[in-house]
């Protein structure tokens, strides 16, 4: 069963990951926290957020597509 957890990283700080049910890492946290309490707040929060998200299939806005622009410019030069 998925799971999140709270681990004490390289440099004393506080990281949550959120665990597959095969035990490998399918997320972490992109900032890291003072505390293990914290650290396992913010899961809590995103677990809650996570819950009722949807999935978009387009890149956001102002988020600039970088393989149409390779794929562009590669059919461009043939």
């Amino acid at each position: 069963m998925p799971q999140f957890d709270a681990y004490e990283d390289l440099v004393g700080q506080w990281r949550w990951r959120l665990l597959g049910g095969d035990g490998r890492t399918v997320a972490t946290s992109g900032e890291s926290f003072d505390s293990h309490w914290h650290a396992l707040r913010a899961a809590e929060n995103v677990r809650g957020a996570a819950s009722g998200a949807m999935i978009c299939g387009v890149p956001a806005e102002g988020v600039h597509d970088a393989l149409a622009t390779i794929i562009d410019r590669e059919l461009a030069h043939s």
